[in-house]
Parts: C-alpha cells; structure tokens; sequence
C-alpha cells in the first residue's frame, strides 16, 4: 500500500517513516511540507493512503485533501494533528481517523490497517468514479473533466489544454499531464497528447500527420511513428 506523509514539522514526519518503517505492507511513497506539495504528490505518485497534518502553509491539510478527494475519491486518509476543531469536516471528507498529536503508535496502527482494507474494498470500484484533470493557474486550482478534452499542446513554455469549453494554460509539463489522463488519451508527438476517443480524421502532410477532431477546428500533430499505435484504436 503506498503511503504520502504531509507535514511541515519534520520531527513529525520522522517519526511516522519510523513507525511505519517497520510494516512490511506500507511503502512511503513521498513527503510534503504543504498542502500544495501534497496535491502535487498526489497527482504524481497516486498513493492509496495520505497521512496528513491540517495546520500547514500555503495551503491547509484540510482544503488540500478536498481538492485531492475530487480528482482521486478512493484516496484514504488518516489526519494527524494538534487540532482538534476539524474533526467534523474530517468526518465529511470520509476520514479514516482523525488522531491527535503526540501520536500514539497503536492508534496509528489501527487506522493504517483499517485504511487498507478500505482501499481493498474500493479497488474495484475505481473505474465508476468521474475523473477530473486537475491544474493549477497562479493561486487557483481548476478541474477539467476527461471527457471534454480534445487535446493539450506543448506551446513554448505552457501546455494548452484544448477542450470543448475552451483552452486553459498551465505551467505544468506534458509528461506530468501525461500522468493524469486516462487510456483514452496518447501522446501523438512530443508536443502533443491527443483523446483518441474525439478523433474524426488523420490526414499526412509531409513528414508528419494532422489530426482532426468532431465538432473542433484545431488541429493536433502525430508522429509519423506514432501512427501504427492508433490501430489499436480501429481509427485507421
């Protein structure tokens, strides 16, 4: 089970690695210092389990798990804090337990194991739930549903995502997208990442190929190289 520890107090940290160090099942995955490093190792690492500290900067444990909760609903997580005027709202996000610190290793136990057994009893529920891409633009964080991306473009130093509701730009890299999209969408060109699902037509044009999607006027790039991977798809 992997496990992302989220905590700005790093004698904290310390001791949950030493804790669950010893658990052969659970394998610490990453560790944050803020509730954007958590969002951030969420969307990267896709850990099962996030134990995590409310009173952090930036961005609180709290606001953090309910953003990551919408683009990941199986994510469990077990707060640990010095706060105890949340429990209500870690209720609300379907905590798997809210402990207090100084942390007490056998509770930390109890709620790791019930943690796994939950993460067990969604696993195969997964594939029901919407999925969201989740960006960020400056301060804000944005949700863009799956199924209404066309297709996201390198462009200079920003990736442009295309959609049906019009075109967002983050700062974030292709590859960290890549991560974050389903089986629906490939990458069609190093400058490109293409949702198989909405492409109409492929037309060659020199060297490379163009592609066309329903209801849309841009077009998106794909490899010549890249071709012979859409005929899994039965588009060619």
């Amino acid at each position: 089970m992997k496990v992302l520890i989220a905590d700005d107090d790093v004698t904290s940290r310390k001791l949950l690695r030493y804790f669950i160090g010893s658990l052969s099942k659970y394998k610490i995955v990453g560790e944050a210092a803020n509730g954007e490093e958590l969002i951030h190792y969420v969307t990267k690492e896709k850990p099962d389990l996030a134990l995590v500290d409310i009173g952090m900067p930036l961005l609180n444990g709290m606001e953090a798990v309910k953003a990551c909760k919408e683009l990941f609903p199986t994510l469990q997580v077990i707060f640990i804090t010095g706060h105890d005027n949340y429990a209500l709202e870690a209720f609300n996000v379907k905590a798997v337990d809210y402990i207090l610190k100084p942390i007490d290793r056998n509770r930390l136990y109890g709620a790791l194991e019930r943690a796994s057994q939950v993460s067990i009893s969604l696993v195969d529920k997964e594939h029901s739930f919407k999925k969201d891409l989740m960006i960020k633009q400056q301060k804000n964080i944005i949700f863009i549903p799956l199924e209404e991306i066309i297709f996201i473009e390198r462009l200079d130093r920003k990736s442009v995502i295309h959609t049906k509701n019009g075109k967002f730009e983050t700062n974030e890299a292709l590859t960290s997208l890549e991560g974050a999209v389903d089986s629906r969408f490939m990458i069609s060109h190093r400058s490109y990442i293409i949702n198989v699902e909405l492409l109409t037509r492929i037309e060659a044009t020199g060297q490379m190929y163009k592609a066309y999607f329903k209801d849309y006027k841009e077009t998106a790039r794909i490899s010549k190289h890249k071709v012979d991977n859409l005929q899994r798809y039965k588009l060619l």
